[in-house]
């Protein structure tokens, strides 16, 4: 499992971030604190739910499921967490945890803009 320690959180993500920590309960004794990617959330007509923007989000994932896949985020001035990189990730850039839907407590985690 890759460790990412080139990663920072905004001081908002990092109070989501808290707030999910303190109030995570694993679903099975033994599970990890792990946000995991949210690609869609529809009404029952199909259509995206007003406000929603893709993000990732808490979750309690079990450690016999974890891979090479999975990565050990341990950003500065927030609790690190598990997550699964949707992208290449790469050890000369600088990655930012943000909010990515504050009424679904969804972050986002990418490369900060230059």
């Amino acid at each position: 499992m890759q460790r990412i320690t080139n990663i920072s959180a905004t001081v908002r993500a990092a109070e989501i971030l808290d707030r999910h920590v303190v109030m995570f309960t694993p679903r099975v004794i033994g599970d990890a604190f792990a946000l995991t990617f949210v690609s869609s959330f529809v009404e029952p007509d199909g259509t995206t739910v007003v406000g929603f923007r893709p993000g990732y989000s808490a979750d309690s994932v079990s450690p016999h499921s974890l891979n090479a896949m999975w990565a050990l985020a341990q950003p500065k001035g927030a609790p690190e967490f598990l997550f699964m990189p949707k992208f290449d990730w790469r050890d000369d850039e600088l990655y930012l945890v943000d909010v990515a839907s504050e009424a679904f407590g969804l972050l986002s985690i990418g490369p900060v803009a230059r």
